[in-house]
This record gives structure tokens, sequence and C-alpha cells, in this order.
């Protein structure tokens, strides 16, 4: 019985300081500006978080200087990789669909990378 409190209780501390992040690296598409970019996640975080009982945040990382200024970055923090799964299943049934057009209509984003994050 101790092992397992143990084993629960290690698994709590673990999830409690750590996350899984997805990094999107994007570009503006002509006549596009990043602030359409930021009203468009803002709205998708308000849906999304609206699908779960854990909460999604998401950063849009601008350039401050480099050799390409339409060049952006979307960091999407999730709880665990569970929640990453759950939004994404929701996703796939077509529950953001919407905020999908409107983010191709404004940005191609050619990559994307999906990491576990750990409080140092």
């Amino acid at each position: 019985m101790r092992s397992i409190i143990f084993i629960v209780t290690l698994l709590a501390t673990v999830s409690a300081n750590s996350s899984t992040m997805l990094l999107w690296s994007c570009d503006l598409l002509e006549g596009h500006t990043i602030e359409e970019v930021k009203t468009i996640n803002s709205a998708w975080v308000e849906a999304v978080n609206e699908l779960s009982e854990y909460t999604v945040q998401s950063y849009v990382l601008e350039s401050i200087a480099s050799s390409d200024m339409a060049a952006f970055r979307y960091i999407d923090v999730f709880e665990n990789p569970v929640h990453w799964g759950q939004i994404r299943s929701k996703m796939e049934g077509g529950a953001l669909d919407a905020f999908e057009a409107q983010f191709n209509e404004a940005s191609k984003c050619g990559e994307a990378s999906l990491y576990e994050a750990f409080e140092s």
C-alpha cells in the first residue's frame, strides 16, 4: 500500500512540474499582420478552454530582429500529453475548424514539434 501511495505522489509531483508544449514555426502571408494572428490566437485559446477541464495557454512569439521578419512562432502549453491528445482529438472531429481556416488565411505553418517541458 505504501508503494502505491509513493508512486501516485511521485507521479503527481512530476505532473505538477511539467507540461506539454507544442511549438509551431510559421510565416505571415502577404497582406496579413501579426496583430491579426494574435487576435485569431486569442479567440482560439478561449474556444479550446471551453472544450476541456484543463487550461491551455498560448503565446505568439514575434520577431524583434531576424533575417525573416515575417516569421513567427506559436507555443501552445497543455497541462500534460493526455490533455494535448484530448484537444487534438476534438480538433480532428471539427470542433475548431473555423479557427484553422482563419489561421491558414493569415499564415503558413510549415513545422510543428511537441515537447515535454520540465520546470528547473
